[in-house]
């Protein structure tokens, strides 16, 4: 990651101003994370001191970061409750802390640093839910294999919860924060790629049930399904995942597309994604496929992981919630 003009040019004016060069380096090397919470916490105590009503309320009233959400909260909550009532009983739901360790995002998934908001306390505002639920799901992964080396015992987990990113977005319904449901399942390898076609048609199977309860079986969905991993064809895929989902789902179109490249340096192997149209505009609703990320948290090849996300926010803007 390299750091930005902006940033480069605050360290050296500080760096001028302090006679200290390398300041940056020098905090993050010397000071332990419990040090630096001190320091800094300090720091935004001294800011708060100084500051007025009037400040915070204009603040509150220009900053993205803090404007309540354009959509009701009754529509969220309807949806959530729909959410987990239709989806599969393997998915035990998980209710979320705002925040996570420092490096979720980064670390985890392998995304920017700057992706995610980072506090004074060492830790950072949740940004994108599956990352918080990898860590659950390889913590209980990590108890399972304790107690028998050879566990097979998958696990599935799915989590609602309202996330908070940084970059900023230029489209007309892209705001800083908005809310997600997540699901996230870990599992031992098996022979082939059976286990991860298994994760990805649960995946897809939990989502298309919550989005056709939600909005009706007669909105037109469309799945996408490409695989990133080169070492299987689309033959495969196709008699693997998509004639099984073809049949069940019978309203919804499935399609292959070898040719997407966007997700190809995140997901790791299947992936997918689910658009539904609303009169005349195609939404992006879904997106998810293969990780490697438990494989890294566990040290562990044998550790499959599959994620996805539906845009609750966008979801119920759209097309409701019953």
């Amino acid at each position: 990651m390299t750091t930005s003009d902006a940033t480069q040019r605050l360290l050296d004016r500080l760096e001028q101003e302090t006679g200290v060069p390398d300041l940056a380096r020098l905090l993050a090397e010397r000071l332990s994370p419990s040090e630096l919470t001190t320091l800094l916490l300090d720091v935004y105590r001294r800011h708060a001191e100084v500051r007025t009503p009037s400040v915070v309320l204009a603040d509150f009233e220009r900053d993205r970061f803090s404007r309540p959400s354009k959509v009701s909260p009754a529509a969220l909550a309807r949806f959530e409750t729909l959410a987990f009532g239709c989806l599969p009983d393997a998915f035990d739901p998980v209710a979320l802390s705002p925040v996570c360790p420092l490096g979720t995002s980064s670390v985890v998934a392998g995304v920017s640093q700057h992706w995610a908001v980072a506090t004074s306390r060492g830790s950072e505002v949740v940004s994108d839910a599956t990352n918080v639920l990898a860590l659950e799901v390889a913590s209980r992964r990590r108890a399972l294999l304790r107690a028998d080396p050879r566990s097979r015992q998958a696990v599935h987990l799915a989590a609602h919860h309202r996330l908070l990113r940084p970059q900023v977005f230029k489209g007309p319904n892209q705001t800083a924060h908005f809310a997600l449901l997540a699901l996230v399942s870990g599992a031992r390898a098996g022979s082939g790629r059976s286990v991860e076609a298994q994760l990805v048609a649960l995946h897809l199977r939990a989502h298309l049930r919550v989005i056709q309860a939600a909005a009706g079986a007669v909105v037109p969905l469309r799945v996408v399904l490409t695989d990133f991993s080169g070492r299987n064809g689309v033959p495969g895929l196709v008699e693997e995942l998509l004639e099984p989902l073809g049949r069940e789902f019978d309203t919804v179109v499935f399609e292959v597309a070898p040719e997407r490249q966007g997700g190809r340096n995140y997901y790791a192997g299947l992936a997918f994604q689910v658009f539904g149209r609303a009169e005349d505009e195609e939404v992006f609703l879904v997106d998810g496929g293969e990780v490697a990320w438990l494989a890294r948290l566990l040290s562990n090849d044998k550790e499959r992981a599959v994620v996805s996300g539906l845009g609750s926010e966008r979801f119920t803007s759209v097309f409701g919630a019953r």
